[in-house]
């Protein structure tokens, strides 16, 4: 009678699995968000590129470790307005660029108020890019397009972390790593001293002298490559090629003083080594130029000069 009963129990159980494979998955339904903010990123950015922008708090997207303020309702569609024409419109002006675009795009944008400062205490994390599938923007709540300075951080931070996003799909270009490698300082980027502009990013003429665009490029050779790529299509083309490739001289030559009068002038201590970098500096830039063409279609130029145009129709550049 036991065995009888244990066949009888195993049958009900082989049964019962049966009929639950046989049963009908219902998935959940999810209500789509009416609040304008949550319409406006889905139309804008989840339908065309299957982006998600985090614009509502959540802490999951920071370090807790960190202290930061919450993005505030009133500037997170003009901050969606502002990437859409500085960041993705740029791109999208030929049809390489749309592809570029709708294949690289981040699947996750998250906004962050305030600034982010790192626990070195003397310095801010301006955005970030996370296994490349997630940018954050920090400092949002200071949206103000008349702002230069503002303008060209967020800017620099959307190009910036882009490059990881690229680099981290199709490596970096071929021999980049080879250019300057006994010059990546890791964190002592931050004790370079000698900026030679006020306005972030921090810039010294000993960055420069390694073959870097910004102190932070000396930290490692992913952030070289993604320096000079946000750099080059952040800043105009004199202004780029006066600090980053002209050599400069570096023997004495004729000048003026304050009162027009002719003088000779001695040239920087430091003239060889910078033109030194600056030829380092040059050698990257070719190859990024290059491995945007080779992989992807892209100019560069053409789209750092629309860039730039849209960034000077706000107001003259810094």
């Amino acid at each position: 009678m036991k065995k009888i009963a244990l066949i009888i129990a195993i049958v009900g159980i082989i049964s019962a699995c049966q009929k639950a494979d046989d049963a009908v998955y219902t998935p959940e339904v999810v209500t789509p968000s009416t609040d304008p903010i949550s319409v406006y990123f889905r139309e804008n950015f989840l339908e065309p590129y299957g982006t998600s922008v985090r614009w509502q708090w959540n802490d999951i997207y920071v370090d807790d470790t960190k202290r930061v303020t919450p993005a505030l309702r009133e500037v997170c569609i003009p901050m969606g307005d502002f990437i859409n024409a500085f960041w993705i419109e740029p791109f999208n002006m030929t049809t390489p660029g749309k592809k570029f675009m709708l294949e690289h795009f981040p699947p996750e944008i998250v906004f962050i108020g305030s600034p982010m400062y790192n626990s070195d205490g003397a310095s801010i994390t301006l955005g970030y890019a996370d296994a490349g599938v997630r940018i954050t923007f920090t400092q949002v709540n200071e949206y103000d397009l008349a702002d230069t300075d503002w303008v060209l951080m967020q800017l620099r931070t959307a190009e910036h972390e882009y490059g990881h996003i690229i680099h981290q799909r199709h490596n970096l270009p071929s021999g980049f790593k080879l250019v300057s490698p006994a010059n990546y300082k890791s964190n002592n980027w931050l004790n370079l001293a000698g900026d030679v502009q006020a306005n972030s990013p921090r810039i010294s003429r000993e960055a420069i002298s390694l073959g870097m665009t910004t102190n932070y490029g000396t930290s490692s050779v992913e952030e070289d490559f993604c320096e000079v790529l946000s750099m080059y299509l952040t800043s105009d083309e004199d202004a780029f090629n006066e600090r980053y490739i002209n050599h400069e001289p570096t023997e004495p030559y004729p000048g003026t003083d304050t009162g027009g009068n002719p003088i000779t002038i001695q040239p920087e201590a430091d003239a060889a080594a910078m033109n030194t970098g600056r030829d380092l500096i040059k050698i990257k830039l070719d190859m990024v130029k290059a491995y945007y063409m080779a992989k992807f279609n892209i100019d560069l130029v053409q789209v750092r000069d629309e860039i730039m145009s849209r960034i000077n129709s706000l107001t003259p550049a810094k």
